[in-house]
């Protein structure tokens, strides 16, 4: 597995306020959500507008992770006592649901969170392979369910790599979980270390063996407001694309930004993709404590 040439990296945005604020918007003075010229009164009551179904969507989305962990906790419940192999399954294949809608709350919260700059690292030191074990432990149920083997292969010699523990964890967990839904059953989901382009430098990697992406759809994928037309187009060509808005790769591309790192892929439609992660190794923000 190659690991290829990273993008130009974009500029790191450690947990400064409204660095990410307005990408839905735009950024040119008198700009209006949609793209549409109008007069400045008009489309400041657009923006209000808009923010405001955005605030209300968020306070709905919050509201859903009640429920929804109730119902979590008695499908564990109900999973642990006596019962027959098909009522077992179905238990097993409802919990499986509940946890994936669970996690596309958690990554549309944070989202937003991150899109306005209320997100702040809290630095730990994290044994990358460690991590790589911890996820692995935690998708081994699906991934027997659909007969695609996870396999660990470290190649780097960094054990220690300051990071947002909980935020590479989604980050890595988002990936496994993209690439066990497209890979075939026999397939295989490998995640493994590298060393980064130049010192001070690590990559994550995640390889599938799944349908692959076309190159002119691998940057708009991570991209919240550009996947739909992405997906859109790749189901025109007769390419199997997901079923979801893929809330999980935009968030991986604004939580490794968080870290000033960058994400991207390398795939070849019918072979499979590469995801990579490449984060800084002596991340020491101002108040992380790691000076």
């Amino acid at each position: 597995m190659s690991a290829g040439k990273a993008p130009a990296a974009a500029p790191a945005r450690l947990a400064r306020k409204g660095s990410m604020r307005g990408r839905a918007l735009g950024n040119r003075r008198g700009a209006c959500p949609n793209g549409v010229a109008g007069e400045p009164e008009q489309i400041a009551s657009l923006q209000r507008l808009l923010e405001r179904k955005t605030t209300l969507v968020r306070m709905m989305v919050h509201d859903m992770k009640g429920p929804l962990s109730s119902i979590m906790a008695n499908l564990d419940l109900l999973e642990k006592s006596r019962l027959r192999a098909q009522e077992r399954e179905c238990v097993e294949t409802a919990l499986m649901g509940c946890q994936d809608l669970f996690h596309m709350v958690q990554n549309l919260l944070e989202i937003g969170k991150m899109e306005q700059g209320q997100v702040e690292l809290n630095l730990s030191i994290v044994d990358p392979e460690q991590l790589f074990r911890e996820v692995v432990k935690k998708m081994a149920r699906l991934s027997e369910q659909k007969g695609i083997r996870l396999r660990i292969e470290c190649r780097s010699d960094v054990r220690s790599l300051p990071v947002d523990a909980h935020l590479l964890e989604r980050i890595i967990h988002n990936l496994v979980l993209n690439a066990l839904a497209y890979s075939k059953p026999e397939g295989e989901v490998v995640l493994s270390t590298l060393d980064g382009a130049g010192e001070g430098k690590i990559r994550l990697a995640v390889s599938d063996t799944g349908i692959g992406i076309p190159p002119e759809y691998q940057e708009a994928i991570f991209d919240l407001y550009a996947q739909g037309e992405s997906w859109q187009g790749m189901k025109n060509r007769g390419i199997r694309a997901p079923g979801s808005v893929g809330l999980g790769l935009a968030f991986c591309r604004l939580a490794t930004e968080q870290h000033g790192g960058k994400i991207w892929v390398q795939s070849t439609p019918g072979k499979g993709s590469t995801f990579f992660v490449e984060l800084p190794t002596d991340l020491t923000p101002y108040g992380s404590g790691l000076m």
